[in-house]
């Protein structure tokens, strides 16, 4: 529903988006306590095998695009499983399994790094006229097109 419609009937949208994402907080609060308590109804140490440390990845693997979250997540959930595989056949290490998502991480980190910012190197003769620029520059023109700096944000 389109927020003007709302408030013409009489609604709030931002109070119902409010209400709404509290209550699906709540779901998934008792949710969380049911499958930490389990069958036998106490908490015990070790709970999370680092489920949220995979979340990240996924998030990050599918570009933060439901689309892309389903399809990385597939291809974690497989990951965990051949690695579970590797584990008991080769055995291998726990710790190789997170050695390969940490890599995978840094990488997909690494790569958007490098795609969105452009690395320039300014020849020794034009320094000078940067360095009198910077401090000619007020606060407010920094994010001007004119800004020379040696980081930009660019464009794909």
């Amino acid at each position: 529903m389109k927020t003007k419609h709302a408030k013409y009937a009489g609604f709030s949208s931002a109070k119902i988006v409010w209400g709404v994402m509290l209550f699906a907080g709540a779901l998934a609060g008792f949710a969380g306590v049911a499958e930490v308590t389990g069958p036998i109804g106490q908490l015990i140490p070790s709970v999370s095998p680092g489920y949220g440390y995979v979340a990240i990845i996924v998030a990050y693997l599918g570009r933060l695009n439901p689309i892309g979250i389903i399809f990385s997540s597939l291809f974690m959930g497989c990951l965990y499983m051949g690695s579970d595989l590797a584990q008991i056949e080769l055995g291998l290490p726990t710790a190789i399994t997170g050695l390969f998502q940490g890599t995978l991480l840094f990488f997909v980190l690494a790569c958007d790094f490098l795609i969105f910012y452009k690395i320039t190197i300014v020849p020794a003769r034009f320094k000078p006229a940067l360095v009198e620029e910077a401090e000619t520059t007020k606060p407010s023109d920094l994010n001007s097109e004119k800004d020379s700096t040696s980081l930009k944000q660019g464009s794909v």
